[in-house]
């Protein structure tokens, strides 16, 4: 779409000098929309009776412009596309509705009768001719619409979603199976759906009888599980001119379920890294834990090496001094200077008693 940039003072001249309804011809903004920004920008605007005063040269009073404003003075304007209808300020699933409402060649209508039905519709048909009513039924293996009404509204349920099938295989989507679930798949995400009849509850007229539940005729359809759930019922508005806002829904459901599920992928992507440099952190802690404690027993294996050898040496002095380093006192020196030499981890000698 085409935008179009203005000043303050611009969008003064403009609100005073074009009604409402002609400035939202021009621009893809809502009525709102326009009040929105010209109170953003401290813009005054005139009330509901100047126009039909100004078309029959009535007194008016037109507000001053205030040229004093703290904020950046560019306004930004997007230009109404010829039989575009959408407005900018609308949310997303008005936006995406209208869009569809706008395709000429989007299926759009349920017709009164299924001329060429939908795969799915046929099957579904033909599970229910298979089934007889039998709700436990589970012999039929193929493809088929969730639907949950009574005999009076099945035609009408198959109509609904034979037409629903059809607007979703239009924007490039499709019905497919997770597991053991009917889903609608759009772009990846498969959303659950369930097309059932209300019913009202009837109390029980008895103390120990329970109560009834008695189908209603109204058709409720749901999206989604949990809190992501969404229903369309009949009202006012029943769910056959609904199709779609339902479509727009469903697609907007399956862009933020890809984005939650992306965030989630990419949360889960940090996490593992996060739990790896960890999991590094405490590997080189507990490694060089483990190589300094075998540094501090080498060298206390050391140190005690050291205490045998300055022992022996002071037993061998003692010997020689009292003259009594016979060959049986030299044999113990030199076994012990052994076993020190042994427990020395600078030498590890090896030890054929010891060793084994």
């Amino acid at each position: 779409m085409k935008t179009i940039e203005l000043t303050r003072k611009e969008l003064y001249d403009l609100v005073w000098s074009t009604s409402l309804s002609k400035l939202t011809q021009q621009y893809a903004l809502s009525n709102d929309g326009i009040k929105k920004i010209c109170k953003q920008f401290d813009i005054p605007m005139p009330d509901s009776g100047y126009w039909m005063k100004l078309k029959f040269n009535k007194k008016v009073i037109k507000e001053k412009f205030n040229p004093n404003f703290d904020g950046v003075d560019k306004i930004v304007f997007t230009i109404r596309e010829e039989g575009n209808s959408i407005n900018v300020d609308q949310t997303p699933l008005t936006i995406r509705t209208k869009e569809i409402e706008n395709d000429p060649n989007a299926p759009l209508i349920v017709p009164d009768k299924i001329l060429k039905p939908d795969i799915l519709t046929i099957q579904t048909k033909e599970y229910w001719e298979e089934s007889s009513g039998n709700v436990f039924y589970d012999k039929y293996k193929k493809l088929r619409y969730r639907i949950r009404v009574g005999d009076n509204h099945k035609q009408r349920a198959l109509r609904f979603m034979d037409a629903l099938t059809k607007l979703l295989r239009y924007r490039g989507h499709t019905i497919a199976k997770e597991n053991q679930d009917i889903c609608i798949l759009i772009d990846g995400i498969y959303i659950d759906f369930d097309l059932r009849e209300a019913a009202k509850r009837i109390p029980a007229t008895t103390p120990y009888g329970t109560s009834d539940y008695i189908p209603t005729g109204e058709l409720i359809f749901k999206i989604g599980k949990y809190s992501g759930e969404k229903e369309w019922r009949d009202g006012k508005v029943k769910i056959e001119a609904l199709l779609a806002k339902i479509v727009a829904k469903l697609e907007i459901y399956a862009e933020e379920e890809k984005k939650r599920n992306e965030a989630s992928r990419l949360w889960r992507l940090q996490f593992d890294e996060e739990q790896r440099l960890k999991s590094e952190i405490k590997k080189r802690k507990e490694d060089e834990i483990a190589k300094f404690n075998k540094l501090l027993a080498l060298s206390e294996q050391y140190n005690k090496a050291q205490l045998i050898r300055q022992y022996v040496e002071v037993e061998k002095q003692k010997a020689i001094k009292e003259n009594i380093l016979n060959a049986e006192k030299q044999e113990w020196i030199n076994w012990a200077n052994d076993k020190a030499d042994w427990y020395d981890p600078t030498i590890d000698k090896s030890d054929d008693i010891l060793d084994s």
